[in-house]
């Protein structure tokens, strides 16, 4: 009867939400992955040869870079989780778009950025990444002039 009370049983996947306020904890929430994939996925299907959000990591390696940069979004996808999780990803978007704007922001930011960080969804759109570019001052200005104006600052009436 001892090893009946002591025997491990396995826990049910839990449907509450993490609460660290830095957000690594939604990293290891597999419930939390699982209910974003399939919202990134409504959000963001395959089509037009590129992927569907789930092919591209957005829920496990790019919620890590979107949480790194902005931690404050973990505290709105935990009220969506707590809120939606046993929803339809249609059904929990619509849900939120008239309870709480905030939480859906928060969804689709981190669905987006986390898609078009990705590599190979920026290879497939071309996209190098911001680079620098040398300009020229069209013919015709003189540069003294100019660099004058700068050197003076703005000059102006406050309203």
């Amino acid at each position: 009867m001892s090893g009946f009370l002591t025997q491990s049983v396995p826990a049910a996947p839990s449907t509450t939400a993490p609460t660290d306020p830095s957000g690594t904890d939604l990293l290891r929430s597999a419930g939390l992955r699982v209910w974003l994939t399939s919202i990134a996925d409504h959000l963001i299907p395959a089509g037009d040869g590129m992927p569907a959000a789930s092919e591209v990591a957005v829920t496990a390696d790019q919620l890590g870079r979107v949480l790194a940069v902005r931690p404050d979004l973990a505290a709105h996808l935990r009220r969506a989780f707590g809120a939606t999780v046993t929803m339809a990803a249609a059904d929990a978007i619509d849900l939120l778009t008239g309870s709480d704007p905030d939480a859906l922001d928060a969804i689709t930011l981190t669905v987006a950025g986390g898609y078009y960080m990705h590599p190979d969804v920026r290879r497939r759109l071309g996209y190098t990444g911001q680079q620098p570019r040398t300009i020229t001052i069209a013919e015709g200005i003189d540069e003294d002039m100019l660099m004058r104006v700068v050197e003076r600052g703005p000059i102006y009436r406050g309203a």
